[in-house]
């Protein structure tokens, strides 16, 4: 049967809206491309600002491999990546093996991590690479044997970070509770000359810190104790208030 002239009409409607919304999710995905584009395009600006001129002046993967290893060494773990990643373009464009550039990324580099975060006592955090390593390379009979051995030293340096903490806890304690006692009596902190009246350097507090700085306002005050036998930790302990 014909159409009538409401049904021609309300057919022509449909098919405008239709058309319409198309267009518009055309609109949309476009502009999300571009977008996206725009992200990408920043971010590799970013990375150009801050680290062009350290990758132009690597040329070869073997170089850009010494360099990396060379930000290892001091801990730089975030630039050594970087570093690493460049040695891999350059070896793909140059048609060079990248199989040591891989090693170095994938599984030398973080065994590294892992041993540093031991020695830092940040067990939780050596074991979160350590965990991903096996993921990874479970089934490399070599690797594990090393992971493996690094897991082992998971349990006592767990139970070393736990001491420290707590020694830490044991010892912020004792002295807040002594400056505190020390602002109660006088309405003030203590000056250096009577802090070491209040902890000297043979107390049982202190008996693995030395107090290295100590700033007091009268109504707060900054201590900083190192421990005598990791010269690197050091113990920050404040009461509220402003000192510059």
């Amino acid at each position: 049967m014909p159409y009538s002239i409401f049904q021609m009409s309300d057919r022509f409607i449909l098919l405008a809206i239709l058309f319409l919304l198309s267009t518009a999710v055309l609109a949309v995905d476009t502009n999300i491309s571009v977008d996206a584009e725009k992200k990408v395009s920043i971010e590799k600006l970013q990375l150009s600002t801050k680290m062009q001129a350290l990758l132009d002046a690597i040329s070869t993967p073997e170089a850009a491999l010494e360099e990396s290893r060379k930000y290892q060494e001091n801990g730089q773990f975030g630039l050594a990546k970087i570093v690493l990643q460049h040695g891999i373009d350059l070896a793909k464009s140059s048609g060079s093996d990248v199989e040591a550039l891989q090693t170095e990324l994938e599984y030398s580099m973080p065994i590294l991590q892992a041993r540093e975060q031991l020695v830092l006592g940040n067990p939780e955090e050596a074991e979160n690479i350590l965990t991903g390593l096996t993921e990874k390379f479970g089934s490399d009979y070599r690797r594990n044997i090393e992971i493996n051995a690094l897991k082992e030293a998971l349990v006592p340096s767990k139970l070393l970070a736990a001491s420290k903490r707590n020694n830490e806890r044991d010892v912020t304690r004792d002295v807040r509770k002594r400056l505190s006692q020390y602002y109660d009596k006088h309405g003030a902190f203590p000056v250096f000359a009577e802090l070491n009246k209040i902890l000297p350097p043979d107390d049982k507090v202190l008996q693995n810190y030395e107090i290295v700085y100590f700033k007091a306002v009268p109504n707060a005050y900054r201590l900083v104790l190192r421990n005598i036998h990791n010269k690197e930790n050091f113990l920050k302990i404040e009461a509220t208030g402003l000192i510059k």
